[in-house]
């Protein structure tokens, strides 16, 4: 392997990716057994309550974003609800010099395009009742419209997990 493994967490809006990460990279003990660095992604999505950036995000103003791309620094981005969100090759560079095991969170498709970058990679995809998913979105109070969006989403993400996961 040319590089230390890669471990993308993946899942529907609301799963609780960002939880599992969480819990995994301030565990003691989980971190004396596999010790992590977290690849943080990059949007221009406002910061929620309890967000740090750099850790949860690199958080820009869309212009800097924009700026970013057409310079190439993303391997991977997309826009959803209207907020741009990448993957930088400079972050993915950085954490590539290093030997400890990586840990990223990504929406399905950005896992996707990173799996067909880097096949060696680790996909690990975060499910929840599609109750409990509804329930945690309206927590995040969301428009009506958004969140009619999301739930449209997250139900075509779970579709394209159970065609990528079943067997050929």
């Amino acid at each position: 392997m040319p590089h230390p493994p890669l471990i993308i967490i993946t899942g529907p809006s609301g799963a609780g990716k960002s939880t599992v990460v969480d819990e995994i990279l301030t565990d003691a003990a989980a971190r004396r057994a596999m010790p992590l660095r977290k690849f943080v992604t990059c949007t221009t999505r406002d910061k929620r309550p309890g967000e740090k950036d750099g850790r949860d995000y690199h958080f820009l103003s869309r212009k800097e974003f924009e700026m970013d791309l057409k310079a190439g620094w993303f391997f991977e981005h997309a826009e959803v609800y209207g907020n741009l969100y990448g993957s930088s090759r400079r972050e993915m560079e950085k954490l590539f010099k290093g030997k400890k095991p990586i840990i990223g969170i990504l929406d399905v498709q950005g896992a996707k395009t990173v799996k067909n970058i880097y096949p060696d990679a680790f996909t690990i995809f975060i499910d929840a009742p599609k109750k409990s998913l509804v329930a945690r979105l309206k927590a995040r109070n969301p428009d009506p419209q958004e969140l009619k969006r999301r739930i449209a989403k997250m139900e075509k993400e779970k579709k394209l997990r159970r065609r990528s996961t079943s067997p050929s």
